[in-house]
Formats: structure tokens, C-alpha cells, sequence
């Protein structure tokens, strides 16, 4: 296949949506994925990567390959419904790809929804699963609030503590309106991981207040989430709680593992990670009329919009529309990575026998 890319700034390629997905799709094929699943996973890599979420998109290809090889995912995992009653499953991922199993778990809450007005549906023994913002916009696309979480290795203590006891949990809300649906989806750390990966892989010092050294000196410095560093919660004791309440939501209410039981995901290759996700649908037709609750919704928003402004603000944003424009644009203009990216993706495909011919 032909790689079409556009040298836009040092360091920065732009390509193609399609041809960024397609690449992805047979990478992930030849790794062994089965064709839908592959192309579900490329969708949310490619997907995050065109809301500008970078530290979630194609980033993640190579170590999701790596464990795809090295046994620690299950290419083709045997995803089972261990338990169930009309308005919560709790199924089990087989330890396979995260975003699969995340995608399945939500279809099944919206459609246990549908019938009983609020439906939640657990998941055990899976994996990275990306942008939470994929899987509550699910539930809009139904016409229904969806809400997300999952868990994660431990990089973070506890609040007051020095022991890394859990991650920077996401945490993700879903608003479906007449136009764009009302996307809040962040990490309840003041940063990501993935993010701050992002940086160090840019080699861009992270904003003040981030991150902390092994001793749990504020740093600027991103190499020290690989050093013992952690990650700041965000609002200090009032964000330790709401990561402990996910971390109890995503692995222990799903009977899965919590806390040091999980593995990092770039570390122990061959082990699985482990993950919990908790997935819940709202049916709003089952509490109001839909087309007065997006009314409702919209006079809300618009009331927000036309509030005076704060100095050194230009506009008010609500949660999503930087992601939704962000999107709009690199659908016309192709999505802008790094070089690096790139080049590691190359590698990719010719460690897989897939031919890739660069064109500029």
C-alpha cells in the first residue's frame, strides 16, 4: 500500500484519515486480530487521534502489537456473559483488546436500556480500551446518556501516601443534543499517562503542577513517570476520591483485579493487564419527552454561550467541542502526527511482512 504524507512542520507529517486507518486495520490484522475487530480498534485509534487526543490514537498501535505477539492480548478471545438480569450484565474480555470489548459492553447496555430505562454492563479480564469518549458517544448516538470508566496499572498513591496504589482514572458523560452531543471525558489525574508520553516523545516540558519527582517534587519534567514519578490528582483530596470510587466501579465491582493486581501497559508484555470498565446507558425517553429534553438542553447551552465574558477569554466552551471541531477539521485536512509515529508504524508493517511505499 502507498502512504501519502504531507510534511506540515518539523517533525510533523499530516495523512489521511482513510489511509492512517487502513494501515492500522491490516497492522492489527497481521498480528492476528480477527477483520471486524481490527477495524473496530483502528476506528478508535484514528478516531482519537482526529479529536486531537493524541495521547490515545496511533501512539498506541505499536505496544498493542507487541502484546498481541507477545501473548499478554488475546488476538481472538472467547468473550463470555457471566452473569445477567434485565438491566446488568457482567461479562468477562478473555483478556482480549480493550476497545472490542468496551464497544460490545455498551451495545448491550443500550439495549437492556431500551427496555428498562438505565442499564450498566461490567467487563472483567480485558484490556487498554482508549478514549472513553468513543463509548459514550454510543449511548448518544441512541439517544441515551451514556457513562464511562475503567481502571488502570498503578502510578499514583494515595492521597498523603508515597506507594503507588492506582492510576489517573478516566472518567467519561455522554449528552446527546440537536447538534454535537456533549462530550466530558477526562482523567481524574491533572494529566494522562498517555499524555504525558506524548510530551516526552515531543520532547516538550509538561505544564507546572502535572507531575511530581520519586521524592514528590513538582517537576516539568515528563522522563519521570518512567523514574518513579507520579501523577497530581486533580483538586488534590477531592480527586483521590473520585479515582478510588472508579477503581471500585471498573475492578471490583466487576470482580476483576484492582490496584497492583494490574499490569502496566508497557510493561510484562506477555501478561495481560487485567483491566475493568463499567459501561451504564440512560434511556431519557423513559424520563421525558427526548425532543424536550434537547430543547431544555439546548436553552441551556445557549444561555451559557451568551454569558459575559471573563477576561483573556475569547468564548465559552462547553466539554467536546474543541474534540468536535477538532475532528471537522482533520476530516478535510488530514491528521497531523509525529515523524516518529510514523516511522515506528513503518517498522510495524515491515516486521509484519506488510509492503508500505512512502510518497510525499
Amino acid at each position: 500500500m502507498e502512504l501519502k504524507l504531507e510534511h506540515v512542520a518539523t517533525g510533523q507529517v499530516r495523512i489521511g484519515q482513510t489511509q492512517l486507518r487502513n494501515l492500522a486495520h491490516r497492522i492489527l490484522a497481521a498480528a492476528g486480530v480477527e477483520e471486524e475487530d481490527a477495524r473496530i480498534v483502528a476506528d478508535s485509534l484514528v478516531e482519537a487521534d482526529a479529536r486531537g487526543m493524541n495521547s490515545h490514537g496511533i501512539i498506541r498501535l505499536p505496544v498493542y502489537v507487541d502484546r498481541l505477539l507477545k501473548g499478554g492480548v488475546n488476538a481472538r478471545p472467547n468473550f463470555l456473559i457471566v452473569t445477567e438480569s434485565d438491566s446488568v450484565t457482567l461479562c468477562d474480555a478473555g483478556d482480549g483488546l480493550g476497545a472490542v470489548a468496551t464497544r460490545k459492553a455498551m451495545e448491550i447496555a443500550i439495549e437492556k436500556a431500551k427496555r428498562t430505562g438505565i442499564a450498566a454492563t461490567g467487563v472483567r479480564n480485558s484490556n487498554h480500551n482508549g478514549e472513553g469518549a468513543r463509548y459514550v458517544r454510543q449511548a448518544t448516538s441512541a439517544n441515551m446518556i451514556g457513562v464511562a470508566t475503567t481502571n488502570s496499572s498503578p502510578i499514583m498513591p494515595a492521597w498523603g501516601g508515597r506507594d503507588p496504589l492506582v492510576g489517573p482514572l478516566p472518567i467519561a458523560f455522554g449528552i446527546p443534543t440537536d447538534g454535537e452531543p456533549i462530550i466530558l471525558d477526562m482523567a481524574l489525574g491533572m494529566s494522562s499517562r498517555g499524555k504525558i508520553l506524548y510530551y516526552l516523545e515531543k520532547g516538550l516540558e509538561l505544564p507546572s503542577g502535572w507531575l511530581v519527582d520519586a521524592e514528590g517534587r513538582p517537576t516539568t519534567d515528563p522522563s519521570w513517570i518512567n523514574k518513579g514519578g507520579w501523577i497530581l490528582p486533580i483538586g488534590g483530596h477531592k480527586g483521590w476520591g473520585l479515582i478510588l470510587i472508579c477503581e471500585i466501579l471498573s475492578g471490583i465491582l466487576t470482580g476483576g483485579a484492582f490496584g497492583k493486581e494490574l499490569t502496566n501497559l508497557y510493561e510484562r508484555l506477555d501478561h495481560p493487564q487485567r483491566n475493568g470498565h463499567l459501561l451504564i446507558a440512560i434511556d431519557i425517553a423513559k424520563f421525558v419527552e427526548l425532543s424536550t429534553f434537547k430543547r431544555r438542553v439546548g436553552e441551556y447551552m445557549s444561555l451559557i454561550k451568551m454569558s459575559r465574558l471573563a477576561p483573556g477569554f475569547d468564548e465559552i466552551l462547553v466539554p467536546g467541542e474543541i474534540e468536535s471541531r477538532n475532528f471537522e477539521r482533520q476530516q478535510i485536512e488530514g491528521i497531523t502526527i509525529s515523524r516518529s509515529v510514523v516511522e515506528e508504524l513503518l517498522n510495524l508493517a515491515s516486521r509484519l511482512n506488510i509492503a508500505v511505499e512512502e510518497a510525499a
